[in-house]
């Protein structure tokens, strides 16, 4: 039987501005492959922001420096099944996550932005209508 050949993925380090959190976020296919889409959400928190997301699974992130626990957690009406987690210190945000399990459990959005070494201008982005879904 033959197996499938891996999937080509790359490791990326991130963290908040002042680096009291850090973490190493593998994703596939690389940002790099013109197939891989990074989200380039219009709501609200998005755009104030400056998101720029790509979803992994959460076994594809691991933290370097801190943890959960050492982000602020902010959610919003009228549905409140995102959580965005933010450093406490200097206010970059970093991740957003389902609070539901019926609402891409599983999954963590990265912000890409938190990122070192992505040449930006060269990313596939995708527009997501967030605002009005």
């Amino acid at each position: 039987m033959a197996t499938e050949a891996p999937k080509p993925s790359e490791t990326y380090a991130g963290s908040c501005h002042c680096g009291g959190v850090s973490y190493k976020v593998t994703h596939s296919p690389p940002l790099s492959d013109p197939s891989a889409t990074v989200s380039n959400c219009n709501c609200s928190i998005c755009s104030r922001n400056g998101y720029l997301l790509i979803y992994v699974p959460d076994a594809q992130l691991s933290f370097e420096k801190g943890a959960w626990e050492d982000l602020t957690k902010y959610t919003f009406a009228p549905k409140h099944r995102i959580a965005h987690y933010f450093c406490p210190k200097c206010g970059t945000s970093c991740f957003a996550k389902s609070t539901t399990e019926e609402f891409y459990p599983d999954y963590t959005a990265v912000n890409v932005r938190t990122f070192q070494d992505v040449d930006f201008k060269s990313l596939n982005l995708k527009d997501v209508d967030g605002k009005n879904h």
